[in-house]
């Protein structure tokens, strides 16, 4: 399964990010609640800058759940902060180093 990053932004409100992302011909949109921007690494954020430093993660954690196929092909793949929480602990190679 080849995800292909497209763009993000940070939503008007700051409440959170939307990141767009291409999954077998499909454009897929990828909703980052604020609390998973926050768990992404310390000192703790929820802006633009946190947001397009865990482009990575956020592109990972999105493929899992495309995988796991518990995403309808015209739902929106949601990242809580549980979920990146979740990514740090099954991580083979060491947060710190990932971002």
């Amino acid at each position: 399964m080849s995800v292909r990053f497209l763009t993000a932004f940070l939503k008007s409100s700051g409440d959170g990010g939307v990141v767009l992302l291409e999954n077998e011909g499909e454009q897929r949109t990828v909703i980052v609640e604020r609390e998973a921007l926050l768990e992404f690494a310390s000192p703790r954020r929820a802006d633009e800058c946190r947001l397009q430093q865990s482009i990575g993660p956020i592109c990972e954690i999105a493929a899992a759940k495309l995988k796991q196929r518990t995403i309808g092909p015209y739902e929106r793949i949601r990242i809580r902060g549980s979920d990146v929480v979740n990514w740090k602990h099954t991580a083979e190679i060491p947060f710190q180093d990932r971002i």
